[in-house]
Order: C-alpha cells, then sequence, then structure tokens
C-alpha cells in the first residue's frame, strides 16, 4: 500500500512540472495603441477557430486569417480585439476588427 501512495505522490509531482507549449501566431506587426495605418479601410469583420480540447489546440492564426479574408483585397487588421473562450472540453479564439487594405492607396 505505501508503494501505491509513493507511486501516486511521485506522478502527481511529476505531472505538476509537465507543460506544453503550442504557437499562437505570426505576426509582420503587432501593438497594442491605436495607430494611423495608411490603407484603404473597410468593414468591421469576426473570425473564430474553436477546437475540442482532445484534437489539440485551437489556431488563433486560422481566427485572424478567416477574418481578414471576409473583405476582398484585405491584409490586416486594424482596431482589434481577440477573445480566447473556454468551455468544459472546447476552446475557441475569437477576433473582430477592422480589415484594411494597406496596398491600396
Amino acid at each position: 500500500m505505501k508503494k501505491l501512495l509513493v507511486l501516486v505522490v511521485l506522478l502527481v509531482f511529476a505531472f505538476s512540472f509537465s507543460a506544453c507549449t503550442y504557437r499562437l501566431v505570426d505576426f509582420t506587426v503587432i501593438s497594442s495603441k491605436n495607430t494611423a495605418v495608411k490603407g484603404k479601410v473597410g468593414k468591421r469583420v469576426k473570425g473564430s477557430d474553436g477546437r475540442c480540447v482532445f484534437g489539440g489546440p485551437p489556431n488563433m492564426k486560422e481566427a485572424i486569417d478567416r477574418a481578414i479574408q471576409q473583405q476582398p483585397g484585405a491584409d490586416a487588421l486594424i482596431d482589434g480585439v481577440l477573445y480566447m473562450k473556454v468551455y468544459p472540453y472546447y476552446q475557441v479564439y475569437e477576433i473582430e476588427g477592422t480589415a484594411i487594405n494597406t496596398k491600396a492607396r
């Protein structure tokens, strides 16, 4: 019985120091401050990506890409807000921002 208790304590101890690393997003420009960005400003768009926790974490880049793709010609978002919603066995990234085409002047 003592051996089982020691094994359980060691397993709990080992799991408490385990961790996972996930790549969240690649970005070209990022800021938490409002800035003037030159380009053609489009409409306000939303995007999301959600997954069951057993299928891996949701992909933040996919949520951002889905939002940008809603506005033809857009290549970035400004004035955006990113949310991570966590439900039992399900997580989702939701992003909302104003689409902008930085190549059009």
